[in-house]
């Protein structure tokens, strides 16, 4: 079913458009939803409210993103409320462990609570907004454009907020786990 199909389908309140939202998207939207809110069974309750309203509000969705992008928007408002009624993030190590570690590698059970422990201390570190566009950007994959139309911010906002965010980062993570400072990605790739 392509996007167009499952939007009529749920704005005529199908079944099988219900079932086929949740197949599309939930394991996508439960992985960020781990992220923003830091604990397994808040991010289930959050994605279930956020494919709730979702079906509620599908008749006053204009089409003007794609599914996907909707569903995220309603996700991260649901967040926010999270966030604000509970005033701290945490974060579970434990779903970190979870996800299988790259084939070629094998960590030591210590390196990953030492990595998990680090990008806990450091993601907690930072301010709701700047960790959103860190997640959206580099665990969504979203280009600038499309987080400031998703937040509803300028594109300056949000290059100013990735800038932000990623100098706390290098500040906060172990010159080891820091794929955010100088020596990125691409030089610890040639080591």
């Amino acid at each position: 079913m392509d996007e167009e199909q499952l939007v009529r389908g749920l704005r005529s309140q199908a079944p099988g458009a219900v079932q086929e939202l949740v197949v599309a998207h939930g394991d996508r939207l439960f992985r960020s939803a781990c992220l923003l809110c830091g604990d397994q069974a808040e991010a289930q309750d959050l994605v279930q409210e956020t494919l709730l309203q979702a079906v509620r509000s599908a008749p006053r969705f204009r089409g003007c993103s794609s599914v996907y992008t909707w569903l995220h928007g309603i996700l991260l408002n649901l967040t926010r409320h999270y966030h604000r009624d509970r005033k701290r993030m945490v974060y579970n190590e434990e779903l970190t462990r979870q996800e299988p570690a790259p084939a070629e590698e094998h960590p030591s059970r210590l390196d990953i609570e030492l990595s998990n422990s680090a990008l806990a201390d450091a993601l907690n570190g930072l301010s709701g907004p700047h960790r959103e566009v860190l997640i959206l950007r580099f665990y969504e994959d979203m280009k600038i454009h499309e987080i400031a139309a998703h937040l509803g911010v300028s594109k300056g906002t949000v290059k100013s907020r990735l800038h932000y965010a990623i100098a706390e980062m290098q500040k906060r993570l172990p010159g080891e786990l820091n794929l955010f400072g100088a020596c990125g990605t691409e030089e610890k790739a040639k080591r």
